[in-house]
């Protein structure tokens, strides 16, 4: 990666604020998918712009499960410019909650997260990546 470049690191599932990954959650409580994604260093210092974008599918039914991030404007979206508040150093950590009403209406199926980040001001750059398969938990 360049110094005008960013790049989504891995995108994972996890129970809320959890220190690793997860490919079960219960349904009894919120659940999270996270973005790391890292940004070069005259990119982010030159406060370019940023969008970040999950979409979440239950692969079970073929339904979208709806995922925000605390104070971002709508589900499933973030937009800023680097150095804001949601992406204040090089590596960015997007989390996404997931909540407990959402994954009762999906248990146990199999869920998987898609994610990207556009970013830049003239010259539009864009990075991708998909989670592992994790599950909501039956019961």
């Amino acid at each position: 990666m360049g110094p005008y470049d960013a790049q989504i690191v891995r995108v994972f599932s996890r129970e809320p604020k959890g220190p690793i990954a997860d490919i079960t959650l219960d349904p009894k409580t919120d659940g999270e998918i996270v973005v790391e994604a890292e940004a070069g260093d005259t990119l982010h210092d030159g406060q370019g712009k940023y969008t970040v974008t999950l979409a979440l599918r239950d692969l079970s039914d073929g339904t979208a499960v709806i995922a925000q991030v605390a104070g971002a404007a709508q589900p499933g979206l973030v937009e800023g410019s680097f150095g804001d508040a949601h992406w204040p150093d090089l590596p960015g950590r997007f989390e996404f909650v997931v909540s407990g009403a959402e994954l009762q209406a999906h248990k146990g199926h199999l869920l998987q997260a898609y994610a990207t980040v556009l970013y830049g001001n003239k010259k539009i750059g864009a990075t991708s990546a998909i989670s592992p398969l994790f599950q909501v938990l039956p019961r």
